[in-house]
């Protein structure tokens, strides 16, 4: 006959504390949880039910339940909707302004190359590469998919736009 474990799955504590199991593991993978691997699983002592990595994390408590009354509570009133009255027939409607249409906006064509002193300045796919964490081949793919701004030179070699580095989801890449 076994004696009853004081230690829980991360399945078990996970349900206790309200916490996903998945963030258990990984609290017992940074430290924050003690636990002691047994086969597969980790094994999580009780005690660390009341770890402050679980209070902080856990879901809040709930609060004491209220006995019933005998009168319901007020209810907050709600705000009447305005109503919208059509136009008396007397009152001539307002024509609605005309939209004029978007202007089109015009995109340097593939082969063609920024001109003028304002020229952005570019790179080949390699020197990205070696200024990113991304691969050749990763760059050449995020150019041919919209991912990165680049022209092709007529030689059909691809050059990076180097305002690609401003991007939040590319600066992020850069190597430091």
């Amino acid at each position: 006959m076994a004696t009853p474990s004081k230690s829980m799955t991360t399945r078990e504590f996970a349900k206790a504390t309200g916490i996903p199991a998945a963030t258990i593991s990984k609290l017992i993978r940074e430290g924050k949880l003690k636990a002691r691997k047994e086969g597969q699983s980790w094994m999580i002592p009780q005690s660390q039910l009341a770890a402050k990595v679980v209070r902080e994390l856990g879901k809040p408590p709930k609060p004491p339940k209220a006995k019933k009354s005998s009168t319901p509570a007020p209810t907050p009133a709600k705000a009447a909707k305005p109503v919208r009255r059509a136009p008396a027939p007397s009152e001539p409607a307002a024509p609605a302004a005309p939209v004029p249409p978007p202007e089109p906006v015009s995109e340097p064509a593939v082969g063609a190359r920024p001109k003028g002193p304002s020229a952005e300045k570019t790179c080949s796919a390699s020197e990205f590469a070696a200024m990113t964490y991304l691969t050749e081949k990763g760059v050449s793919e995020w150019l041919k998919s919209g991912k990165l701004k680049g022209v092709k030179t007529e030689s059909g070699e691809w050059r990076v736009l180097a305002s690609n580095l401003q991007v939040p989801s590319i600066s992020r890449l850069v190597r430091k």
